[in-house]
């Protein structure tokens, strides 16, 4: 059986040197290419070879293909950069301070009660009462201050509300003298009793002790003596004889079991948890929406 590759030659056919090669031109002829090398007749010739055009094809995909990352690429840039935009400006709405300019109450007056100081305008008659619970020493609390007292403070002057404040003392652990909560909220009970006909010091003081420039952080290496809280009270306005209250630390003991007595109402309100700063209407705690004191004076 013939094999790929196998020439055999006619019968009768010498295989002598005289015999043409394989492909070879007849004497006298020029030699011709290979049948296989010239473009078929009536067709133009091949311009290119299929690798030449594979190749072009890929680098034009590829082009393609950078140009359309580089398209994705800068709309994810974009869609971040409206994102960060976003949040900054939903984070300055959620933290903007309310009634920003009105500063310090010029027409309230506060009178303690069983360790509860009752803050409010003189014979007004508010229609909207809140109990807010706070501790002295909680960051929290002192952003809540920075964010809502002027607010709080222009709803009490005119008339339209009256707080009652709560001083807790469970991060008395967290202070450094152990017992910064108590003894701060014992100061607050001195300058209610002796200075609460003043207008506007029982929250000038209130305000002051949560400011960044005189509240002790918590777990820090330091916070108020009894004599550097009666130094704030007498510069927030309170008489004496309320210096000498915080001073000597007349309220300790009173501040302490008022305590005791707003964390179980507290915790009696909110199912168990007792937390600051909590705002509480007629038993029920408030959601602390960005506006929620001018909801709650809307609805009053």
């Amino acid at each position: 059986m013939a094999q790929a590759g196998d020439k055999r030659r006619p019968k009768g056919q010498s295989g002598g040197s005289n015999a043409n090669p394989a492909g070879a031109a007849p004497k006298g002829q020029a030699a011709r290419e290979p049948a296989a090398n010239k473009p078929p007749a009536g067709k133009p010739p091949v311009k290119a070879s299929a690798g030449r055009q594979s190749v072009a094809a890929a680098r034009k995909s590829t082009g393609g293909s950078n140009r359309t990352q580089l398209i994705i690429g800068g709309v994810a840039v974009l869609v971040i950069g409206a994102i960060i935009v976003f949040g900054l400006v939903l984070n300055k709405q959620q933290t903007a301070v309310q009634a920003e300019g009105y500063g310090a109450s010029t027409q309230s007056v506060a009178t303690e009660s069983a360790g509860v100081v009752t803050v409010s305008k003189p014979g007004g008659a508010p229609k909207l009462t809140l109990d807010i619970y706070e501790d002295a020493l909680c960051p929290i609390c002192a952003e809540f201050e920075r964010q809502y007292g002027q607010q709080i403070n222009q709803a009490i002057d005119s008339g339209a509300l009256a707080v009652n404040y709560h001083m807790l003392n469970f991060l008395n652990p967290s202070s450094f003298s152990k017992d910064y909560s108590s003894r701060a909220a014992a100061a607050l009970l001195c300058v209610a009793q002796q200075s609460g006909t003043q207008a506007g010091v029982y929250l000038a003081f209130h305000s002051a002790l949560f400011s960044s420039d005189h509240q002790p952080e918590e777990g820090g290496s330091s916070d108020l003596t009894n004599d550097e809280l009666a130094a704030l009270a007498t510069s927030s306005g309170a008489s004496a004889a309320a210096a000498q209250c915080a001073s000597t630390g007349q309220n300790v003991a009173a501040a302490e079991a008022a305590a005791t007595a707003s964390s179980a109402t507290l915790s009696a309100a909110t199912g168990g948890r007792v937390a600051t700063p909590t705002v509480v209407k007629d038993g029920v705690p408030v959601s602390l929406s960005v506006n929620w004191l001018g909801e709650l004076l809307g609805q009053a």
